[in-house]
């Protein structure tokens, strides 16, 4: 680990977060600043990750958390497009394969390449995405799209600097840093979450600029949804998932104690509160879902358990709920009349609605489309067009019409570009690495592997409605928790 001698570390990394949204926000309206951004970046980076590749990964963790889809900084050099994210991935790889250099990769490849478990699983994914690149360049798909489509899987080799750093069994000081940085970078996205909550429930002066900011740098959106109230949908709040699992585990497991309990439960509100923020109901059925199989497979007949944890839930709910209320009417600058039924609205199952009847109009299409070449796949960059609802897309198009290559089904994202043979390749992955992780947490009776293991089984429910294990975010967390468990460790 790289060692600097500070007297408050975590908070000095926090102030750095802050600073990096500030240049951030900055360089989106004064674009000629990107590209310097960028360099100087890729240089720290690269430096840093030489010297201890363990740093690159914590650094890369913290980006994924703040970044959503990685374009906090953004720009073209000689026609190639370039963001934070990618030069942070190549900074890792280069990091990499300099620390195989420099060691004995004999050594290196028997202690922790070769005990990697799921390299047949991974390697057959990575020769069905090919095939599905090479099947969308011979069918005469638009080369951008299929591009930008095959671009998320090119994430992949990340796995590298995974293994390199934490197999074959991550040291309990490296659990332990990796803990501390995730819950600095959760904490500031909450805590961002509520800001952007109150900038725009109070219409403050520089809300017009914010949003332009989010908006660009692809942090997230916002919405309106009626009364003064805003929906704040951050891609990346999908990790608040995980460390309300983090936390709920740990609370249940200790003993009574009237500090650490009333601790956890400030966390659990403050990370439910940005889910809740979200109104992305595809996380709201993901926690709920994994939350109660996670429960009954854990705690069994353990009655005490149950309500243990459903007490911490329900609390931390009502003090999330009344945080959002707070925030949204807060009398500074002036008390606004902001009405929150909007997240009761939310609640409801409304097949007019327009993400919904979008979904639904696609629903059909897609099937057509995986019917017609079902076991080759139609490769990436294949398009289909449908019926939208979107307003964004409205008012374009009047008529509504869409033609997209990425789809909201992302399961039937998947089974479409890859064909039916690459699909089960990936689900059989996913699958092995969930129940390696839950037979292992059983094992070692491990608060943070069931968290891990509830963790990702919350990303396959999310997956369902919407892209994330096709993602780099989900695709980081899916490898990286790959990296808990080696051949023949039980």
């Amino acid at each position: 680990m790289l060692k600097i001698k500070l007297k408050f570390p975590y908070l000095f990394i926090t102030a750095l977060l802050f600073l990096v949204e500030l240049l951030s926000f900055l360089a989106h309206f004064y674009p000629v600043l990107q590209l310097y951004f960028l360099l100087a970046i890729f240089i720290i980076v690269l430096i840093v990750s030489l010297k201890s590749l363990e740093t690159g990964i914590l650094i890369l963790l913290i980006e994924l958390i703040i970044g959503s889809k990685g374009h906090l900084f953004s720009a073209n050099l000689f026609g190639i497009s370039l963001s934070l994210r990618l030069i942070i991935f190549l900074a890792l790889m280069i990091a990499s394969f300099a620390f195989l250099l420099r060691n004995n990769f004999k050594k290196i490849y028997l202690e922790k390449i070769k005990v990697y478990k799921f390299w047949p699983l991974l390697i057959a994914l990575v020769f069905f995405i090919f095939l599905a690149a090479i099947n969308g360049f011979l069918s005469g798909n638009n080369f951008n799209d299929l591009f930008h489509d095959l671009n998320a899987w090119l994430f992949i080799p990340i796995i590298l600097p995974f293994i390199l750093v934490y197999l074959p069994k991550p040291e309990k000081i490296q659990i332990k840093r990796l803990k501390k940085i995730f819950f600095i970078a959760i904490i500031f996205l909450s805590i961002k979450s509520l800001f952007f909550l109150y900038a725009f429930s109070h219409n403050l002066a520089f809300v017009p600029d914010l949003y332009l900011w989010i908006r660009r740098s692809g942090i997230g959106e916002i919405t309106s949804m009626g009364g003064g109230y805003n929906r704040i949908f951050i891609q990346s709040q999908v990790y608040l998932a995980i460390a309300i699992f983090l936390i709920l585990f740990k609370a249940i497991a200790i003993k009574d104690n009237k500090y650490f309990n009333i601790c956890y439960l400030l966390l659990l509100s403050l990370f439910s509160s940005g889910l809740i923020l979200s109104m992305s109901r595809s996380f709201w059925l993901a926690i709920l879902t994994s939350t109660l199989i996670a429960m009954i497979a854990i705690f069994k007949t353990d009655f005490k358990a149950y309500l243990k944890a459903l007490s911490y839930l329900f609390l931390s709910l009502l003090m999330s709920l009344a945080l959002i209320s707070a925030v949204t009417k807060f009398p500074f600058p002036s008390s606004q009349k902001v009405s929150l039924a909007a997240l009761g609205e939310r609640l409801e199952i409304n097949n007019s609605e327009a993400a919904t009847a979008s979904r639904w109009a696609l629903l059909p299409k897609l099937t057509e489309k995986i019917l017609a070449r079902p076991f080759t796949g139609s490769g990436f960059g294949t398009t289909i067009s449908y019926q939208s609802q979107d307003p964004r897309v409205l008012a374009q198009n009047p008529d509504g019409n869409y033609t997209s290559y990425a789809f909201e089904w992302s399961y039937l994202d998947t089974l479409l570009k890859l064909g039916i043979f690459g699909f089960l390749v990936f689900i059989l992955l996913i699958t092995q690495i969930l129940l390696s992780l839950w037979n292992k947490a059983k094992y070692l009776k491990s608060t943070t592997l069931l968290a891990v293991t509830a963790s990702l089984l919350f990303f396959l429910i999310v997956n369902i409605f919407t892209p994330y294990l096709n993602h780099p975010l989900g695709l980081a967390f899916l490898l990286f928790s790959s990296c808990f468990v080696k051949k023949n460790t039980i």
